[in-house]
């Protein structure tokens, strides 16, 4: 399987398997999307969202708060 820099193994997700892991619905994920506001990728008509970068967009920014 490959990775990605941080040995972390790159796996995919659909919008409700996103919806899941953000807990929230996938009409809200459909929004966030659309204001570009989530990491996401097209698969020909599909979206697809990148584990880790979700887990990612779950985490505080940081550099608000200096």
């Amino acid at each position: 399987m490959a990775t990605i820099q941080d040995d972390r193994p790159v796996r995919f997700l659909s919008v409700l398997e996103a919806a899941k892991l953000l807990r929230v619905s996938p009409r809200t994920v459909y929004g966030w999307v659309s204001q570009r506001l989530v990491p996401h990728r097209k698969a020909g008509r599909r979206l697809i969202f990148l584990e880790s970068e979700l887990i990612d967009f779950t985490k505080p920014d940081l550099r608000r708060h200096q």
